[in-house]
This record gives structure tokens, sequence and C-alpha cells, in this order.
């Protein structure tokens, strides 16, 4: 009987977040694409691996991808990337709208070389419609240098003018960030207010091998006290549910 009422559950909340997801605002990131930056931004933490998806906010964004994967031919096995990257500039972006784009999916190191080469895409939303240019465009960022590692796409596209990277922080931005540790943790202002993000929430300091417990801050309260496993279930249950959602898929991305 308790087995059933935990998968009963369990059910429950997948059905919950599934809806969630099918609502999501943004762009799906096909397979053999890395994505580099995302409004001017290179670690966009509104990125989830685990569902190739970018949470964006409705309006104009910028979303540049590379093409870099490892493929098989035979017994042979190769990495293989393009020498620039794809810069996809989406004019005014929906509530709800997903959008993504078509390619030809190479099936060995031959097609994913010949690709590389082409980088020929065609913009469309999740169900393969076709966007119009008005609303969603595309160009290869190419350089004289040919291919170099660490290249500042930031940097190259700025020198172009036709970086996008608005000084407001994107919605998916806001909320929960990730430290170099890969710490999820939300930043409070001078006055102790979280700078577009919701009231609720839980900040998470990094924690060094030697520490005991963790060190949590209370959102607005400026008080500091060591967490147990209660407080910190305690803390997620009383977030929003896009805080929720979004903890969520950072942990099953990692």
């Amino acid at each position: 009987m308790l087995i059933k009422k935990i998968k009963v559950s369990l059910i429950a909340l997948a059905a919950v977040f599934g809806t969630q997801a099918f609502a999501d605002t943004g762009f799906k990131v096909p397979v053999h694409f890395n994505v580099e930056l995302v409004d001017g931004i290179s670690d966009y933490s509104g990125y989830s691996r685990f569902s190739r998806m970018i949470e964006l906010g409705s309006g104009k964004h910028q979303v540049v991808v590379s093409f870099k994967d490892t493929f098989k031919e035979g017994n042979d096995t190769k990495l293989v990337q393009s020498v620039n990257p794809v810069v996809i500039n989406i004019e005014n972006l929906k509530k709800d709208q997903v959008l993504t784009f078509q390619y030809k999916l190479p099936s060995g190191i031959s097609q994913a070389e010949r690709f590389a080469e082409q980088m020929k895409i065609t913009l469309t939303d999740t169900d393969g419609k076709p966007v119009p240019q008005s609303d969603a465009s595309y160009f290869v960022l190419t350089s004289e240098r040919g291919f170099t590692l660490m290249r500042d796409y930031k940097a190259e596209l700025t020198s172009l003018g036709r970086l996008y990277a608005p000084t407001d922080v994107p919605d998916a931005q806001r909320g929960i960030t990730m430290t170099r540790y890969g710490t999820p943790t939300i930043k409070a202002s001078a006055d102790g207010s979280v700078s577009g993000a919701p009231s609720q929430g839980l900040t998470l300091e990094p924690m060094s091998s030697s520490t005991s417990a963790m060190s949590t801050s209370a959102v607005g309260g400026g008080v500091v006290n060591s967490a147990t496993y209660n407080d910190l279930v305690n803390m997620y249950n009383s977030a929003d549910d896009a805080t929720k959602l979004k903890f969520v898929k950072y942990v099953m991305s990692h």
C-alpha cells in the first residue's frame, strides 16, 4: 500500500512539472550543439543541459551556439566541431513560445564534417513550422584568423555592433544563480532586497570539505545560522513554483 501511494505521488509530481515544462518560453538547443552566449551571458543559468532548454522571457533575445560532438564511422571515432558559431537573433519571442532549428542530422564523421563547413539550418518552432525571418534570423560568425581556441564571441559581436546584451537581467537569470563551485545562490542587494527575484529564496554559500554544516542566509533578513536538513526542506517548500522548478532542473542536469 505504501509503495502504491509513493508511485501515485511521483506520477502527480511529474504531471505538475510536465505541465510547467510545456508552458516554458525560450529556445530548444538541438543535439550536437553547445551554448556559447545567451543575451551576452557566457554561463547562462537559465539553460538546462538535461532538457537542452534555454528559459527566456518574452521579447528580444540573442543565442550563440557552436557545433561540436563526437561521431563514429565504422571503427573510427572523431571529435568534429565547426570553426565558427551560429548567431540566432530572436526579434520578439512570445509568451509560451519555444523556438529551435532544424538541420540534417549527421549519421557519421563524413556528414558531420560536411555540415560543420556548411552550417545551414532552418529556424522553426518545436512543431517544425518555419519561423518568418521577421521573427527570427541567423548568421554564421566567421573570423579572419580562422579556427582559434577560446575565441571571444562577445568581443567579436561587440566590435561588429551585432551583440545583443541588455543591461536588464533576463527573467530566467533572476532568482537562483550558480557560483563557480556550482552552488545555487540568490544575491541580495545592500538594502536587503533581492533584485528582480521573488521574496522567498535560499542562499547557499560554498562549503569546504572540513565544514560540517551548511551556512544559509535568510533573504531579506540578514541573519546567518546553521541550517539543518529540515530547514532546507522548509525553505524549498516556501519558495515560489518557478524557483522550485529551476532548482529541480539544476539538480537533474548535474
